[in-house]
């Protein structure tokens, strides 16, 4: 009878486990079979081992909850690598509301509970309180399904607030001392007065009032991002359409090439060669045909839009595009990654005396299946990185490109590396085929 006291006590571990992970399911997937073997099985082990030596040697059972909370960080650790900020987070989370339904089945069953007393060294709960705590976490759990399982995975994964985790964790471990510290030591003094139903009613509210500020986090991520996605697709937008106006000025350049090549052919073939060198005269001076920058369509579109740009600015663009007609990733992320690292330069180098403004742009295949790309510029003045890893502007709109072509990398599971070195700004791509 007293083993299964304890294990009723200890076996809060396992939805505690639950809560976890259903935060960070995506990360839990990818661990590997062993991991999610000491998860699902080690831990049951573990409450039983605990319950048997407690009852054996009728230890005090906090010390062994201790051990266990203690046990479970050591598996979350071992299971998924995140961040230091995110980890306590999801882990003090999960602890507050192992600790609310322990504590808050005390007062729910508090008539029972007094009866323990007795057992004042070993502070034992009842079966019927223990079972009670473990029903409480299944109605926790669904009462916190939708942010576990939906809001506070999308606010885990925003880079935009990467910056609170270092302190957001304190939420969670204040609630879950603000708890300990209404519940009464013995449960005899919930059966004073009104205690228990202070309690009853106050204690419920603390991981409501919790679940209240996720909630709001996750919305004002949520708007910060729209705004974001919309400043992007407008910023999109005005390049498509700066490139639509582009491809028509070709079709039309095309179309009195046509008529160019016609009158040629007709002077050439009736013999009048004086004719056709004055009217070959005047294209002579004209370097402003196209020219090709890579064979691949989409990208010789965007290089050409942007080498008109820099041009109208004076800057010089030294162009290294060994990218073949068909590439390994996906073309158009490919294009908004270059355009946006070449829009990013252009800014960059504007405001810089005209023999300065200089941008190498260099990309080519590593493998068949991997595609680099590399763009640097100068910069005046002082760069300053955001929690990020990318650079912060204090202008509206500016610096959105980066996020941008941060989020494309992160779609195609790339890697983005971004150096300032001797007052030059490198920024560097790897995409990879098939993610």
């Amino acid at each position: 009878m007293i083993f299964l006291r304890y294990l009723a006590e200890l076996l809060i571990i396992i939805p505690d486990s639950l809560y976890i992970f259903m935060m960070l399911t995506d990360d839990f997937r990818r661990a590997s079979r062993k991991a999610r073997t000491v998860s699902g099985v080690i831990l049951p082990v573990f409450a039983v081992i605990a319950a048997w030596v407690c009852s054996k040697f009728m230890l005090p059972v906090i010390p062994a909850l201790v051990v266990s909370v203690a046990f479970l960080f050591a598996v979350f650790f071992l299971t998924v690598k995140i961040s230091l900020g995110r980890m306590l987070f999801c882990f003090f989370t999960a602890i507050m509301l192992g600790a609310f339904c322990l504590l808050y089945s005390i007062a729910v069953m508090a008539g029972a509970e007094s009866v323990n007393e007795l057992w004042h060294s070993v502070r034992l709960l009842s079966i019927e309180a223990g079972l009670t705590s473990l029903g409480l976490s299944v109605v926790a759990g669904l009462v916190f399904f939708r942010a576990f399982t939906s809001e506070l995975p999308a606010l885990l994964k925003d880079e935009n607030v990467s910056g609170l985790w270092d302190f957001l964790f304190l939420v969670p471990l204040g609630a879950t001392l603000v708890i300990a510290w209404l519940t009464p030591i013995w449960p005899g003094i919930l059966l004073i007065g009104r205690s228990r139903a202070f309690l009853l009613v106050l204690q419920p509210l603390i991981p409501l009032v919790v679940l209240l500020i996720y909630h709001l986090l996750w919305r004002l991520s949520v708007s910060a991002g729209l705004r974001q996605e919309n400043t992007l697709l407008a910023m999109e937008g005005k390049r498509y359409e700066e490139l639509r106006s582009y491809m028509e000025g070709t079709r039309a350049m095309r179309h009195d090439f046509r008529q160019h090549i016609l009158v040629i052919t007709r002077l050439a073939s009736s013999g009048e060669i004086s004719g056709l060198m004055k009217y070959l005269e005047q294209f002579g001076g004209d370097d402003a045909g196209f020219s090709g920058y890579c064979e691949n369509i989409a990208a010789d579109a965007v290089a050409s839009h942007y080498a008109s740009c820099a041009e109208k600015q004076a800057t010089r663009i030294t162009w290294s595009l060994n990218i073949p007609r068909q590439i390994p990733v996906s073309e158009s992320e490919y294009c908004a990654i270059l355009g946006n690292l070449l829009e990013n330069a252009l800014h960059a180098v504007r405001n810089l005396p005209e023999g300065q403004r200089e941008v190498t742009v260099i990309s080519s295949l590593i493998t068949p299946s991997i595609i680099g790309l590399s763009v640097d510029n100068p910069y005046s003045g002082q760069i300053v990185f955001g929690a990020d890893g990318l650079p912060k502007s204090g202008r509206e709109g500016h610096g959105l490109g980066l996020v941008s072509v941060a989020g494309a990398v992160r779609r195609n599971h790339g890697t983005l590396s971004i150096r300032t070195e001797g007052g030059v700004f490198s920024a560097d791509v790897v995409l990879f085929c098939g993610a």
